[in-house]
């Protein structure tokens, strides 16, 4: 029996949240390259985790798109809720690398300033080659692109902090061990919700500073912002549906449409790969205002037909009442019924 929680003593990786689970043909791999101890690889094609490596240390959880890797003593999500506005290392977090683009927009929107104190990465394990340090710079730099386009009224900055933190990792360790009464962020998300709960905090801070906003169309162009539309070659097989991770995507009942919700979106382009006609591609700018409030678009609406072969219901275009299925058995196999001396 397959285990989709690869668990270790404060390290969970749920292999039923990550990407290469949802769609094999899906590359992500940001915390195999980013892991200090490379304690991430493949196992029969598999992602795995070798805790005897993992230091806990959480450098991978602010790349991981989805949310499949957590930390029992440190939640990012927890975290920005405690009204913090200086994050560092020699404070009370693991790493500035536990965050992502959404957690630093998040932080910034609710108190129009963020300050980073990135003043210990250099010489810092965590850091090899700088690799960690410019991951956390480009997602800063991912944050403040996208407050900047939409008119917020927010700063980012790298500042030092001074205060001493010792003690702090004997303190949340200990703590990890212990059962807490505190009632998690993550604990109020169901299984099958699969929507991160980051992206629902940045939504909720986006609510709250629409009406400050100067500009509400912005682009596209950010790791965790995906936009679709679809293209009449659509034959309405649905498996852009079937394989969207978070619902995103969806048929109307009566199933004659494929709508979108841009704020279930992770970007994730599955459906674009799994696309046989490539009918659905990417839509360059985004409504941030449809974006917070998970307001539904429709993609395409179909007129359902019943074919004369098969009578099955299909997504009728023009000419002949005859589903894709049956026209290509028809045309591939259009001569098997012919004389020899006809086709001559």
């Amino acid at each position: 029996m397959m285990e989709y929680k690869q668990k270790g003593k404060l390290f969970t990786f749920d292999l039923l949240k990550c990407l290469r689970t949802d769609y094999f043909h899906n590359d992500c791999k940001k915390c195999m390259e980013i892991c200090p101890e490379n304690a991430f690889y493949f196992d029969r094609k598999r992602l795995s985790i070798d805790f005897d490596k993992c230091t806990n240390c959480s450098v991978c959880l602010g790349v991981c798109p989805t949310e499949a890797l957590t930390l029992d003593f440190f939640d990012p999500n927890d975290y920005i809720l405690k009204n913090e506005t200086h994050l560092s290392c020699k404070k009370d977090i693991p790493c500035l690398s536990a965050f992502s683009s959404e957690h630093f927009i998040t932080i910034a929107l609710r108190h129009g300033t963020l300050s980073c104190d990135l003043s210990h990465c250099e010489g810092c394990h965590l850091n090899p080659e700088n690799k960690t340090l410019h991951s956390i710079r480009e997602r800063l730099e991912e944050a403040k692109r996208f407050l900047d386009e939409s008119g917020a009224e927010a700063v980012i900055e790298e500042k030092p902090y001074q205060e001493d933190r010792r003690g702090f990792f004997k303190a949340i360790f200990s703590a990890a061990k212990e059962t807490t009464k505190e009632e998690k962020l993550s604990s109020l998300q169901s299984d099958l919700n699969r929507v991160p709960l980051k992206l629902t905090l940045l939504k909720n801070s986006l609510k709250k500073a629409s009406k400050d906003l100067t500009n509400k169309e912005i682009s596209t162009a950010y790791s965790f912002l995906g936009n679709k539309k679809i293209d009449e070659n659509c034959t309405n097989c649905r498996d852009c549906v079937q394989f969207c991770p978070t619902n995103a995507l969806f048929t109307s009942s009566e199933g004659d449409a494929i709508w979108f919700i841009a704020g279930k979106c992770i970007d994730c382009a599955i459906c674009n790969g799994i696309c046989k006609p490539k009918s659905i591609t990417d839509a360059q700018t985004l409504d941030l205002v449809a974006f917070a409030f998970d307001r539904g678009e429709e993609l395409i609406h179909h007129q359902i037909e019943i074919c004369s072969e098969c009578k099955t219901p299909f997504a009728y275009k023009s000419g002949e009442m005859l589903c894709d299925r049956c026209k290509s058995f028809v045309d591939e196999f259009a001569d098997i019924f012919k004389l020899a001396s006809d086709m001559e």
